[in-house]
């Protein structure tokens, strides 16, 4: 089983897929829940198999699943072994109807096991893993509806697993539907059962880390539901959740603060659960973040009250970062349509990127870098225009000050995401640029941009199209900055962390219109892995 699927990864699909169909066709007609260590060598086959042969993979599933299925539920406990010595290893949960069962503690580990291969099926095959979506769902179910305190105990990881592949059968049931003309009908039910079910946890649980388990995958479940589903009753309603959610989160951590001994180390807070808390916080404005994507013309009577929590967030240090994370959202998602709040936020973001003589005003880099972001997103509406003076010389200032020491790594995203925001002024609003700053040389300085690995490949690929389009600022005068160029293209090329393969094909592109005498002239300007990197882009 696993020279096959190993061999499978190495050679890809089509190589593989002709000559291996009826020997993976034996492998996989063995039941997967067979008694014996075979199962999960079969699973982990299966998982490499399925990511080598996608959407092909499916022929496969009705002999596997069913198997699979088996191992996720509690009615089937076989107790192996010598009951007396391994009693510790035994425990009793409710199934969720009421019954209890003793399962031993090895049933958890390979009930998550068996959710991943299950997210690996969805991912993989996509729409076509749309007829099995139902029956997946009945045996998720009562794992995710189950709220009794020792399951939660025991089996809190299986059900934040559990809601990832909720939120996977919810995305595959609406790439079905669309691929075969139906009306959506599964996804909307899957997420209305799932908010449901989900909800009845929410006002159960005190516990923090469980309700970011939770509120983590009612955000996932509502983006991969998609537009056209969540109506603005149903939206209005979970919107007044996470902000109940939120509140209590917050009454929870003024409570604990409140009762922590006088003397306490600050940064001891492992006991209370600051870290979960603030979490749990950031994921329930994830969820309104979800709900504006899928719905955003249903989201913008929300906007009076999100104005409202913003103002009261943002008078508070510790929940100042959240208002400026649900600011970036508005911002990205309801666009020129939010206008009537800015002046609720845009204040403080400006406040949070100004510098003193001694670095930022600005002691919470997570605040820097949300307000950062803002910028970045706001630089192509017109409404900004009359802002965008004053933004280049705050980063400006903020990218031309050292950067932050290695063991910073928060300072050096917010680093990056000034740099992003800075292109995204100079790329949507040149004419804006006051003549003191020289904006692309002080992005070139600190390009390629690695902390912040998400905004670094959105940054980049927004880089090398300026690059493709000859963009007269980028290049400079004479192309007086094409080493410079060139140089950051060619330390970004390859890095799978940097850039996407669009991105890493657009630069291969650029290097082989560049005549190779052009190059070679500017050779004293790259480094020994940057010449190699070239030679190899151009022999290819």
């Amino acid at each position: 089983f696993e020279c096959m699927s190993m061999l499978g990864i190495a050679v890809g699909k089509e190589k593989f897929l002709p000559d291996a169909r009826d020997a993976i066709a034996e492998m996989f007609s063995k039941p997967i829940d067979v008694d014996d260590e075979q199962r999960e060598y079969i699973k982990e086959a299966s998982d490499r198999i399925c990511q080598c042969l996608k959407q092909d993979f499916a022929p496969f599933l009705p002999n596997l699943l069913p198997g699979l299925l088996r191992t996720l539920r509690f009615d089937e406990v076989a107790e192996k072994g010598d009951q007396k010595e391994e009693d510790d290893m035994y425990v009793k949960v409710s199934t969720g109807s009421g019954q209890l069962v003793r399962v031993h503690s090895h049933k958890f580990e390979e009930m998550k096991t068996s959710l991943q291969l299950l997210l690996t099926f969805c991912y993989e095959i996509q729409g076509g893993f749309f007829e099995f979506v139902q029956p997946s769902a009945e045996v998720l179910l009562p794992l995710l509806a189950n709220a009794d305190d020792d399951f939660t105990t025991w089996c809190g990881e299986v059900r934040g697993v559990c809601l990832q592949v909720w939120a996977s059968l919810i995305k595959v049931a609406r790439q079905g539907a669309d691929q075969k003309g139906m009306a959506p009908e599964l996804a909307q039910q899957l997420l209305s059962t799932g908010l449901r079910t989900t909800f009845a946890l929410l006002a159960k649980s005190k516990d923090p880390e469980t309700l970011c388990a939770i509120t983590s995958g009612i955000a996932e479940c509502i983006r991969s539901v998609g537009t056209g589903i969540v109506q603005a009753s149903e939206l209005a309603h979970i919107v007044g959740i996470m902000f109940e959610t939120v509140d209590k989160s917050i009454n929870r951590t003024a409570k604990a603060q409140h009762q922590r001994a006088p003397a306490a180390d600050e940064d001891d807070d492992e006991d209370w659960g600051q870290h979960e808390e603030e979490q749990l916080r950031r994921n329930c404005e994830e969820v309104l973040a979800a709900l504006m994507e899928v719905s955003a013309e249903h989201f913008l009577p929300c906007l009076p009250v999100c104005s409202e929590r913003i103002g009261k967030w943002l008078q508070s240090k510790q929940n100042k970062v959240l208002g400026l994370y649900l600011s970036c959202d508005i911002l990205l998602h309801l666009k020129e349509r939010s206008q009537s709040i800015w002046p609720v936020f845009m204040p403080q973001v400006f406040k949070s990127l100004e510098m003193g003589a001694k670095g930022p005003c600005e002691e919470d880099a997570d605040a820097r870098l949300a307000a950062a972001y803002a910028i970045n997103v706001a630089a192509p509406y017109a409404a900004f225009e009359e802002a965008a003076a004053e933004a280049y010389r705050r980063l400006a200032k903020i990218v031309g000050s050292p950067r932050p020491k290695k063991r910073d790594s928060s300072g050096r995203k917010a680093l990056d995401n000034a740099v992003a925001a800075l292109m995204s002024l100079i790329r949507e609003r040149p004419g804006s640029c006051p003549p003191e700053i020289q904006a692309w040389p002080l992005i070139l300085a600190r390009l390629p941009l690695r902390d912040d690995e998400s905004e670094a490949q959105k940054s980049h690929e927004k880089f090398v199209d300026l690059v493709m389009a000859k963009d007269a600022g980028l290049l400079g005068p004479s192309n007086s900055n094409l080493t410079s160029v060139l140089s950051s293209l060619a330390e970004v090329q390859g890095s799978k962390n940097l850039c996407n393969e669009a991105t890493n094909a657009k630069i291969i592109k650029v290097f082989q219109l560049v005549p190779r005498e052009m190059l070679q002239g500017f050779a004293a300007g790259f480094s020994e892995k940057q010449q190699r990197k070239i030679e190899k882009m151009l022999s290819g």
